[in-house]
């Protein structure tokens, strides 16, 4: 039960930092990627990045052409742009903030619902209370949530995240952005590939 606990628990942390990571940068979130690498591997070569020498204004320079603009976006990080040929705020995004009202969650939000940071911050929700009917050896609750998170990721996350990946890639001066897009489409990915047997039906 503890070690499963601790799987549970790492795979929630992982969500919350890869969620951090897409927000403008700063000095916390760099102590952020020094500390999760030490604690967890898969994360190392962002560390790597950041010990091999940058500059803050250079990640913030970078973070905003891909991400905010003022001009073209080279990495538009809206799931419904890659859903809905270009368009922000469309359907897709519609569903992705009723899926947020389901959970109860406050939708009262500064950027889009379907943002690349939202959704991993959703998943990493999704897995917290997975943690938590864990803790409480409550297994309908355990089952209701990994079966949720496996129909988010088909249904949104991961349907989208390729293409904003390789957009990241193709566009970031920085290999910090280069390396966490990667590193975010290799762990969604591997995570979806772990619930293949979950029958997700009831939650499409």
């Amino acid at each position: 039960m503890q070690e499963t606990l601790n799987k549970v628990c790492q795979r929630a942390d992982s969500y919350k930092f890869m969620s951090e990571c897409y927000y403008l940068p700063d000095e916390e979130l760099i102590q952020k990627v020094a500390d999760i690498a030490q604690t967890n591997q898969f994360f190392a070569e962002l560390c790597n990045c950041i010990l091999s020498g940058f500059e803050l204004e250079s990640l913030k320079i970078d973070y905003t052409q891909l991400f905010v603009g003022p001009f073209k976006l080279l990495a538009p990080p809206y799931g419904s742009v890659y859903f809905e040929d270009g368009r922000i705020m469309g359907e897709s995004t519609i569903d992705v903030r009723n899926w947020y009202e389901k959970e109860g969650l406050d939708v009262v939000i500064k950027d889009a619902p379907d943002h690349i940071a939202m959704e991993l911050e959703f998943m990493y929700y999704l897995i917290a209370r997975q943690t938590q009917a864990t803790n409480e050896e409550n297994l309908q609750d355990i089952q209701i949530y990994q079966q949720k998170q496996k129909a988010f990721l088909y249904v949104h996350l991961a349907r989208w995240l390729p293409k904003f990946a390789e957009k990241v890639q193709k566009n970031a001066q920085t290999e910090f952005y280069k390396k966490l897009a990667r590193l975010t489409e290799i762990f969604v990915q591997k995570d979806l590939d772990a619930y293949a047997s979950l029958d997700t039906q009831q939650w499409g």
